[in-house]
């Protein structure tokens, strides 16, 4: 694998990758053209904001994999090209919460205290402490926009300068407000009400330019506001009119609608006012290691188990929930691809029944990681947990997800039922208590199977001598059989053998498998 790191990350996370065997190549020069010329070499790229992984880059990634941003926003890459190409995108939110949350709170201390101008006026050999008077946080009402995971670092933090926050997040319950101790309010209260605004929101359709000329002409005379979010969640245009009429008292901004800054940034002109930073909200030595590890860490998750903590394109989870079910993930892929090993018949619905206690989580990546097995082996595409349900729906398979009741056997219960023209064939399969894997159902036959490993799967007739006539023929070809478990429906019915062997069958062996007495038919199935 090879990998581009193609903006400043941390050695940490390189020297991860590297001990990996992942060859890795730092450059973080490469003008847009080069880039175009460059990507198509790579299987992972590592970047943080500066790297522009649009549409046109992106065609020319034909070997890429994973993205991975190491950092949280992700503006300046095309997810959505990027899914249609089967790229998985990730990023490392959290990593960096503590810094932006520091950097948050320094800004509002340095504007409220005039720190940055006062200290270039001594620079300057002027002395003018009536001039760069400040004002105090203490009793202050602090208005928070976005109250997720670093709003609330900033919560915490405002109110042990005895700041009175108030916040407004459409998307999160009461509940998260009554943990930190805020009231929950619409924008335009919060507008209103706010001493101090700064956000905390990603950048989307609905909190594009959510500060701009109607917003600023709602809040108080003399309100400070703070930006360690994304650029583009401000109007930089209606936050320099506001500062110039008076309404807004100053600013800290710390990303910006483009970056890096031109000369002409009309903010640069308001140097009594406003601080800027060049987006150094995620830039701290222990942030940047952060960041740079976790991006490392995750990529090496999707080249060697296809499946990312942080995925921003396939469905995920909590990072709590995920590291309950987990193995889960595996298991589904795993029942997917054996049931692939066996079919022969068009696939038209795919149902997948989840029972027991995994049903308390949201499910909905194991049934992608489900498809991911089952559609591989079959269309013999690149199918992956990015793009599996999106080539099912194209192929018209129905996919159905449902949750059953409590299992009578198994703490938690995954099968697969499929339906095809001809019939409906399903199997199950199990996670134990110590993270083992089994399957452990295969139409109506009972079995217990570790899902690893060349698996030779046999339907015969329940007849004496078969089985030793299986096993007497391998072994006079020099195929050893590492273990074996049989299922039958009835004395004398139909029966099932599946034995797990350490080698693959050459086409000799199977016509001579085909030819014993009561054989039916055998599969080979790689996990």
């Amino acid at each position: 694998m090879k990998v581009l790191v193609s903006d400043a990350v941390s050695q940490a996370g390189i020297d991860i990758l590297e001990e990996n065997g992942i060859e890795v190549i730092y450059n973080t020069n490469l003008s847009y053209e080069e880039l175009l010329e460059e990507i198509g070499k790579y299987d992972g790229i590592i970047l943080r904001s500066m790297t522009p992984l649009n549409e046109e880059v992106l065609s020319h990634a034909k070997n890429l994999k994973v993205i991975a941003r190491a950092g949280s926003g992700y503006d300046n890459i095309d997810v959505e090209a990027a899914s249609k190409m089967g790229i998985i995108v990730l990023n490392t939110p959290g990593q960096n919460s503590v810094s932006a949350a520091e950097q948050t709170m320094a800004l509002m201390l340095g504007v409220s205290r005039n720190v940055a101008q006062a200290n270039q006026a001594l620079h300057e050999g002027v002395w003018d402490r009536k001039k760069y008077m400040g004002v105090e946080l203490n009793g202050k009402t602090l208005g928070v926009i976005g109250l997720g995971r670093i709003g609330g670092l900033v919560t915490k933090r405002a109110q042990a300068f005895n700041m009175d926050v108030i916040a407004s997040d459409p998307y999160i319950p009461n509940s998260r407000g009554e943990k930190f101790g805020v009231d929950l309010v619409d924008l335009d209260e919060l507008l209103e009400r706010s001493d101090y605004i700064t956000l905390h929101t990603p950048l989307t359709d609905e909190t594009h330019h959510i500060l701009s000329t109607e917003e600023f002409a709602k809040m108080k005379e003399g309100v400070i506001v703070i930006n360690v979010a994304r650029g583009k969640n401000v109007d930089h245009k209606a936050l320099y009119q506001a500062i110039k009429d008076g309404k807004v008292a100053g600013a800290g901004i710390d990303v910006h609608e483009e970056e890096p800054l031109s000369k002409e940034y009309p903010l640069l002109e308001l140097d009594e006012k406003v601080i800027v930073a060049p987006h150094l909200g995620g830039t701290t030595v222990e942030a940047m290691d952060n960041v740079s590890i976790d991006a490392a860490r995750q990529m090496l998750m999707v080249f060697e188990r296809g499946f990312p903590k942080t995925p921003l394109n396939i469905p995920t989870l909590e990072p709590e929930d995920m590291e309950h079910i987990r193995p889960y993930f595996t298991l589904a892929e795993k029942l997917g691809t054996f049931y692939a090993g066996l079919a022969d018949n068009r696939l038209e619905e795919v149902e997948v029944i989840y029972k027991g206690e995994i049903t308390d989580y949201d499910l909905k990546p194991v049934t992608t990681s489900l498809l991911k097995g089952l559609l591989n082996p079959i269309l013999n595409d690149n199918v992956n947990l990015v793009n599996s349900r999106l080539i099912a729906e194209e192929r018209g398979i129905n996919i159905v997800e449902s949750k059953g009741d409590n299992s009578e056997t198994y703490s938690s219960l995954i099968t697969l039922k499929v339906k095809s023209k001809a019939n409906v064939n399903q199997l199950s399969g199990t996670v134990f208590h110590d993270n083992k894997m089994r399957i452990v159902e295969i139409g109506d036959y009972e079995i217990d199977i570790k899902p690893e490993g060349i698996l030779l799967v046999t339907n015969h007739t329940d007849q004496p001598g078969v089985v030793g006539k299986v096993g007497s023929l391998l072994g006079d070809n020099g195929i050893n059989i590492a273990s074996m478990q049989l299922g039958r429906d009835k004395f004398g019915g139909e029966a099932i053998m599946v034995l797990t062997i350490d080698q693959e069958l050459n086409k000799q062996v199977k016509e001579e498998l085909l030819e014993i007495d009561g054989m039916v038919d055998i599969n080979l199935v790689k996990l």
